[in-house]
């Protein structure tokens, strides 16, 4: 009746079970948690503030100029490029939160082709330049606080090794979220 038990599934374990720990190195590792913790603090923040002044203030001194026929032509150009570089800048910062990365030949140029009739209107008139002024203006005024706040509460925890793996998991949402925004808000047609 004495039967030996050769079952090995119900060992009880002898030792510290280090996949927790394995899993939160891996974590500490990975450098897109990094890359999106660097943009939303150290980017996004700064360059949405100056964005939207720089955007706001063009706008209204470009409609103020306006009145001025030639002089106020030449101003809404050139600040309707100046829109489109900010937008082209945006795009390219948010590379950092991407593990994929996109051909920069497919992004929209500053400068348009002035191949058509009208030589001078094309950056005013393109729609590429009004979804960076809506873009800058709304959207990212709107979401820079909540994506600062929800990165800074991120990075705090950051510090505690249990938190390390939430965090940095809670850092590439984030900016998965930011990327796909700020390219289906900027890009698609």
């Amino acid at each position: 009746m004495n039967q030996k038990s050769e079952d090995t599934n119900n060992k009880p374990v002898t030792g510290f079970d280090c996949k927790c720990l394995s899993d939160t190195l891996d974590a500490a590792k990975d450098p897109l948690p990094w890359k999106c913790m660097l943009y939303f603090i150290f980017i996004s923040t700064p360059f949405s503030i100056f964005a939207y002044m720089w955007i706001l203030s063009t706008f209204f001194a470009a409609v103020c100029t306006s009145l001025i026929p030639f002089i106020g032509c030449f101003f809404w150009w050139l600040w309707a490029l100046s829109w489109r570089s900010l937008g082209r800048i945006e795009l390219l910062a948010t590379r950092l939160c991407s593990e994929t990365d996109f051909d920069i030949e497919l992004l929209p140029k500053v400068y348009i082709d002035l191949s058509c009739e009208c030589k001078f209107f094309p950056p005013i008139l393109d729609k590429y330049t009004w979804r960076c002024f809506a873009y800058f203006i709304f959207v990212k005024w709107f979401i820079a606080p909540f994506t600062l706040a929800y990165a800074l509460i991120l990075f705090v925890i950051w510090f505690f090794p249990p938190c390390l793996l939430l965090s940095s998991k809670g850092l590439i949402l984030l900016g998965k979220m930011q990327y796909k925004l700020t390219r289906q808000f900027l890009l698609d047609d």
